[in-house]
């Protein structure tokens, strides 16, 4: 019985695992545009400034 009962935990928990990784979204969706976002220049004209991307 014991061996039955943790058999089904871990199968439950490995379903669980499943789900969660399905909505689980990374960066960017193809179409999104990225947000502003600020650096700070090293090289060039702009050095040592902070400068914000769009």
């Amino acid at each position: 019985m014991h061996r039955l009962w943790m058999t089904s935990a871990a199968l439950a928990l490995a379903a669980c695992g499943v789900v969660v990784a399905a909505e689980l979204q990374s960066g960017l969706q193809v179409g999104e545009s990225a947000g502003a976002f600020n650096v700070k220049d090293i090289t060039g004209p702009n050095q040592g400034k902070s400068l914000c991307y769009r």
